[in-house]
């Protein structure tokens, strides 16, 4: 694992964020969207090499983990993380967990990433919505500030990949900007700013370009 970007600070409520790739063009375009941010340390290579106490995994709203950083976290867990996981959808979200909202599912046993924030880009495989990096990671960046609220003492790394750039067919920039978007909105509280929907992030896109 290559560090791109380091981190010069922790984040809110303890955080210490990992936002990396395998693929390298996906990892610089992430270095270049946060290299402003302080508290985000940007890497290149394989995520779980930085012992991360959660994982953000992307994937589909029926949570299959059967390719992509899903299988390399279930993988990780000798396949026992599907099951808790279908089992946590089944039980809170009647089987179907939206885009735009996030899990928070802890691994029995697990010692590197026992957590894991389910994160849905797409509802089945295939092209992503044309914000679905965006709401993915402001839904897991929303999950993970609610679960440290009730220990901010004790630090946690959570690693964060790439998102919509595999099946979901997003390139690489659009994904990165997404993802920064994401965290001005939540980590540096720009949320706040948004006193009417057209001053939503991208929501006056189209007619800005």
């Amino acid at each position: 694992m290559q560090t791109l970007t380091e981190a010069r600070s922790i984040g809110p409520a303890g955080i210490r964020f990992v936002v990396g790739d395998r693929n390298r063009d996906m990892a610089a375009a992430l270095a270049s969207a946060f290299a402003d941010l302080v508290c985000v340390e940007v890497v290149c290579g394989d995520l779980l090499d930085a012992s991360p106490d959660c994982v953000v995994c992307p994937g589909n709203s029926f949570g299959d983990m059967g390719g992509g950083f899903d299988k390399v976290v279930d993988d990780l867990h000798g396949g026992n993380a599907q099951p808790v996981v279908a089992r946590a959808i089944a039980e809170q979200y009647f089987g179907e967990l939206p885009v735009g909202a996030g899990l928070l599912v802890e691994i029995p046993h697990a010692g590197v990433a026992r957590l894991a924030v389910m994160e849905p880009t797409m509802r089945v495989p295939g092209a992503a919505p044309a914000l679905g990096a965006y709401l993915a990671t402001r839904a897991a960046l929303v999950t993970m500030l609610r679960f440290r609220a009730m220990d901010e003492r004790t630090p946690c790394t959570v690693a964060i990949p790439g998102m919509c750039t595999g099946v979901g067919g997003m390139s690489f920039a659009e994904s990165a900007s997404q993802m920064r978007a994401a965290f001005a909105s939540v980590v540096e509280g720009r949320w706040r700013e948004v006193a009417h929907p057209a001053m939503a992030p991208f929501a006056l896109r189209d007619a800005n370009r």
